[in-house]
């Protein structure tokens, strides 16, 4: 397997996490099950395409979901990933993240044309720092266009969320940026595609993730909020269908640990 990682130009922060250039040739279909996660993930196909539980596609966005998603290739695969800050999809591409919840949508959909011609592209360029730069030049170029957020106060919500690691409940993000539960749920609702606690859940996921291995469950049990180490591991089960030593088990390093730094003005 080939893999490299990269962080976006510094001046999409915000808007889209890292870049992922991934490729192999294993020979044989495989199917595996993507865990949820806090993220838009866009896939750029650079083969012969992928299936999401069961429906064939090239290219594609997933939305939030709160379960795992099956994703296969017939034998090998070539693509570049990035991960998209779900406030950010309306401003590039017209289209409210809630509109992808628990769904997967070729990116035609969403860029229409341009999906193609990204393709091309990404497949003609000569290697993975070539990809990363035309993804720059794609969102900030978007973005140069794209009017300010619709939602002010869900961009501010869901930048309290992610820097409370998820343990900021519903109530507390509403006063926080005055305004009722019921309204900011339906705004995360439309936003982000999910609403404040499950948005709460996935992203508190994502740090038990990157801990799980590096302390004893019952310290990341207290670290992320949690009862205890019991019912850390339910949650684990509800969102992930594994336990904390199954999803430790599966966990593989990459020969790439270290995401690069492409940013204007970096070395």
């Amino acid at each position: 397997m080939e893999l490299q990682l990269a962080a976006p130009d510094r001046r999409l922060a915000g808007i889209a996490g890292r870049y992922v250039d991934a490729a192999a040739r294993p020979g044989a279909p495989e199917t595996t099950a993507e865990l949820p996660g806090r993220s838009l993930v866009v896939i750029i196909d650079l083969d012969d395409g992928w299936t999401v539980d069961g429906r064939r596609y090239g290219s594609f966005v997933g939305g939030l979901y709160d379960r795992p998603v099956h994703v296969g290739h017939g034998g090998g695969y070539r693509c570049v990933q990035l991960d998209l800050e779900p406030t950010a999809l309306r401003r590039l591409t017209g289209v409210p993240a809630g509109a992808l919840a628990a769904e997967t949508v070729a990116l035609e959909d969403l860029l229409g044309p341009e999906a193609h011609r990204l393709a091309e592209r990404l497949h003609d360029a000569p290697d993975a720092r070539a990809r990363f730069a035309i993804l720059d030049d794609l969102l900030l170029r978007r973005l140069a266009s794209a009017p300010p957020p619709r939602r002010p106060d869900v961009e501010r919500a869901w930048k309290l969320l992610r820097a409370s690691r998820g343990r900021l409940r519903t109530d507390e993000l509403a006063a926080a940026v005055g305004c009722s539960r019921r309204t900011l749920s339906a705004r995360f609702a439309e936003e982000i595609g999910v609403g404040p606690k499950l948005a709460a859940r996935l992203v508190r996921l994502e740090h038990v993730r990157a801990r799980l291995g590096a302390a004893p469950l019952a310290r990341i049990a207290a670290e992320q909020g949690f009862a205890d180490q019991a019912h850390l591991s339910r949650e684990l089960r509800a969102l992930t269908g594994r336990t904390p030593t199954e999803l430790l088990a599966e966990a593989r390093p990459t020969p790439f640990p270290e995401v690069q730094d492409r940013s204007a003005g970096a070395a």
